[in-house]
């Protein structure tokens, strides 16, 4: 607890898990909850997350509440009502809390699994992400400029924020993060050059997935294709499981796309793990048709911006 509230006021970020003295109750609670299947009930949903992030002392706190498929609530009132307790939660103990309520029926960006998720989070602060991974990321670091009275209105804070990608800031900044917490110097360099491969490591097999027919991509389901990325690897299905950080999934193309029949859709890194079955589970993640549907990833904000 020491070297991080050094670090936090050193470098202005520490990442870390829970531990001992943040919200130690929780710990026990989460348990109980696992055992009996009371993970995804709301209430104690609010309570295990909103006890971490008031422990921390904070002035002003953003969330990020999902809505759709692949998320824990079962619909969009559903995740009004954990975005909207939070926040009351966190205003009645003094702290300016704002919820944005994102979707996740479609993956957020291209990528799933560990090191390539990695890959493309360095790459969007270096400003070369997916447009909607640098939106969601711009709202909300904008709505925390905001409440700090660093920007007067969300426009200028998001256009803050981007300028920070573009400039190579938003990098040295996570960087000195990874040298705080012991990454070696070698290490971040090659990130920062984009040598993830040999920091990272390489899947040895890449299996592509091509478009059945011509037209547009009507829906990508994440929940899908986040269950068969744990079945070579990128997730544990029992305890004890060893994951494959360097396996993953990749799309070429995503929800609101046009494509041509034939035309490459998906790429599946694994190291020999990967079965037909799952290829098809993963083939069966698309669905193509005559209509274009753009995301929409921000579907509520719910606070005074």
């Amino acid at each position: 607890a020491v070297v991080s509230t050094q670090s936090t006021g050193d470098i202005g970020c520490y990442i870390t898990t829970q531990f001992g003295n943040i919200a130690p109750a929780d710990k026990t609670i989460y348990a109980t909850r696992d055992i009996t299947s009371t993970v995804c009930y709301a209430p104690l949903s609010c309570s295990s997350i909103m006890s971490k992030k008031l422990a921390e002392g904070l002035d002003s706190l953003v969330l990020d509440v999902k809505s759709g498929g692949a998320s824990t609530t079962d619909s969009f009132e559903e995740a009004q009502w954990l975005a909207t307790t939070m926040r009351d939660i966190g205003e009645a103990m003094g702290v300016k809390t704002t919820a944005v309520i994102t979707e996740m029926d479609t993956p957020i960006g291209y990528t799933i699994g560990n090191s390539i998720e990695i890959e493309e989070s360095l790459e969007s602060i270096k400003g070369n992400g997916p447009v909607d991974l640098e939106h969601i990321v711009s709202v909300q670091a904008g709505i925390l400029l905001v409440n700090a009275g660093i920007a007067p209105d969300l426009d200028t804070a998001e256009a803050m924020i981007r300028s920070k990608f573009r400039d190579g800031s938003a990098l040295d900044a996570f960087l000195a993060i990874l040298r705080n917490q012991g990454v070696e110097e070698k290490m971040a360099e090659l990130l920062r050059q984009g040598s993830y491969e040999a920091v990272m490591g390489k899947a040895s097999h890449v299996e592509v997935v091509h478009a059945k027919r011509t037209g547009y991509i009507e829906a990508v389901d994440a929940l899908a294709l986040g269950k068969a990325a744990i079945l070579f690897g990128c997730g544990r299905q029992v305890p004890g499981d060893k994951i494959d950080h360097t396996a993953g999934i990749r799309l070429l193309k995503t929800k609101g796309n046009k494509v041509i029949e034939g035309e490459a859709i998906l790429e599946v890194y694994h190291n020999g793990s990967l079965t037909e079955n799952t290829l098809q589970k993963i083939k069966g993640a698309f669905t193509i048709g005559e209509e274009c549907r753009p995301i929409k990833r921000i579907l509520k904000i719910i606070g005074d911006n």
